[in-house]
């Protein structure tokens, strides 16, 4: 019935606190993730946590055999990775797919520290994250470094703080949410009381999936999940040095 299917690919480095917040059983270093994402009807929330037992399927019995998801898993845990599924029902799934990188020197695009920035930029911040563990995740590292914070659970809920508060240097906000405003449209409504008011997108969707037709402006700054610490950081401050 048509629909999109976007494939990503990126490097990617996955350091201690995203496994000691996640509990996966990975080494920390470098991973090259490929991402598979669809607009289609993405899977519910009770089933999403058995679609890679073997034999499991949604499907009819002369249609699936429920073990393709499983032989991924086993292929990308045999390969020392792991996989992860992101899925909004009427919004549509992402699977990514994480396997250790093959270094033949010790690489030479190191992405430095966030220990190593010097500067000193300070901000207020509003983070708006429905996921409770991605909610606790980033407000430590946020708060760790320095900024204040002010969180909401939803774009409904944090545009009726932001009309009753708009001194934020920057809205750190999930694209897809529960309630009536997901993250662009919540961008719309704050962008009309305030139109120069800062933003940094973050998603469980691949990049070109997340921002196809949906509003956000070229300039706007999109992470997609899990987002490293390093990376969350060196990007809030780019955006506050941008003010």
């Amino acid at each position: 019935q048509g629909g999109k299917l976007t494939i990503e690919t990126s490097n990617v480095r996955i350091d201690e606190d995203y496994i000691t917040d996640r509990a996966e059983d990975l080494e920390p270093g470098r991973y090259v993730m490929l991402a598979v994402s669809d607009n289609g009807a993405g899977i519910a929330d009770n089933d999403i946590d058995f679609i890679f037992d073997p034999f499991f399927t949604t499907k009819q019995a002369s249609r699936g055999t429920g073990l393709g998801l499983s032989m991924v898993q086993g292929f990308i845990k045999q390969s020392g990775g792991t996989i992860r599924v992101y899925s909004e029902l009427g919004k549509g799934t992402t699977f990514k797919l994480y396997i250790p990188a093959l270094l033949e020197e010790a690489a030479s695009d190191e992405v430095p520290s966030i220990r190593q920035f010097t500067e000193d930029v300070n901000g207020r911040l509003l983070l708006v994250e429905d996921n409770e563990e991605v909610m606790k995740v980033i407000s430590r590292q946020l708060l760790e470094s320095g900024y204040e914070l002010v969180e909401a659970r939803s774009g409904d809920e944090a545009l009726e703080i932001y009309r009753h508060d708009q001194g934020f240097d920057l809205v750190v906000t999930d694209i897809v949410m529960p309630g009536e405003l997901q993250g662009p449209a919540l961008a719309k409504q704050i962008r009309k009381l305030n139109p120069d008011q800062r933003f940094i997108f973050i998603s469980g969707y691949a990049n070109e999936a997340q921002v196809h037709g949906n509003g956000l402006q070229p300039e706007d700054i999109r992470l997609t999940k899990p987002i490293q610490r390093d990376d969350l950081i060196a990007n809030v401050r780019k955006a506050l040095s941008d003010r």
